[in-house]
């Protein structure tokens, strides 16, 4: 009967199982934080891969965009796929995370249940059990250092203590894991004024030109002006261009980030209402 209840036991869940970056070797990071170098790497292969992309299209509308300003141009390509390699691999990390929300007998479901600090043992045992590493699950790190303290002080009016600073270290974690993105995102943009001051740059410095050379110019014939206006034309696209490229790829990035922040906003919202209903509707308020 035991090997019966043993071999039908479902596995512990590990939170490096379904996470893409342990996949390729790394270790976990905290909760949903990612390895910025190893997809800095990544988007710089991809970027190649893009560039690559474009060579059967040279001469099209799309590939003269990105041609002219390449210099920024394809500097705001790489910082986009870093920030897209991050926030993908977060989503990932995020459908980890909520696996632990899907375990659910770790609290005992009868209804006359009372979590106190004599039965908070129990219920750590019953994690160690179902869970690999609790310690790397937003989840069960929470209610581990909640029903920790219950068994060790034994005061049940600070749980909920407990649960609120904790709610509140997650929060920060989780916010301050966007804060290169958010440098990124504030990057992109910058690339593309500083493309768009070299296009102006090098347009008013042939116009210039043009002006100092008037006299012979109109002697040669409106050909030789249209050949001197062309560099003029070409710098001012330039400036367009690169303008362009990084106001599309920094509405694109943030529009994907406020996404993937929502899911890490509501992934905590129900660690808190997960604790709410298990741990604190379940307090005694007695002292044992």
């Amino acid at each position: 009967m035991t090997t019966t209840t043993e071999s039908t036991r479902p596995d512990p869940i590990d939170a490096r199982e379904g996470d893409i970056e342990c996949m390729m070797g790394f270790s976990t990071g905290r909760y949903t934080r990612t390895h910025g170098p190893f997809w800095f790497a990544i988007a710089l292969v991809l970027t190649v891969l893009s560039w690559l992309a474009l060579v059967p299209f040279r001469g099209s509308y799309f590939e003269q965009i990105i041609a002219t300003g390449w210099q920024t141009n394809w500097l705001c390509i790489l910082f986009t796929w870093w920030c897209l390699c991050i926030l993908v691999a977060k989503i990932f990390k995020i459908r980890v995370q909520r696996r632990a929300l899907d375990t659910h007998d770790i609290f005992p479901r009868r209804g006359d249940f009372v979590l106190s600090p004599g039965t908070s043992g129990d219920i750590l045992q019953r994690i160690k059990q179902r869970v690999s590493r609790p310690r790397e699950f937003l989840l069960f790190n929470r209610v581990s250092m909640a029903l920790a303290n219950l068994g060790n002080i034994g005061e049940v009016r600070d749980v909920g203590a407990v649960l609120d600073a904790q709610a509140d270290s997650d929060s920060s974690t989780v916010d301050s894991s966007y804060t290169a993105i958010r440098a990124l995102i504030w990057t992109i943009p910058v690339l593309g004024f500083i493309g768009t001051v070299l296009g102006l740059g090098i347009a008013i410095g042939n116009f210039t030109d043009v002006i100092t050379s008037g006299e012979a110019g109109a002697g040669a014939g409106g050909g030789s002006i249209r050949e001197k206006l062309a560099p003029v034309v070409g710098g001012l696209a330039t400036a367009f261009n690169t303008t362009l490229v990084a106001l599309v790829a920094a509405v694109g990035v943030q529009l994907f980030t406020t996404y993937v922040y929502k899911m890490e906003e509501d992934l905590l919202d129900d660690c808190t209402q997960y604790c709410n209903d298990h741990i604190v509707s379940r307090l005694k308020l007695t002292n044992w």
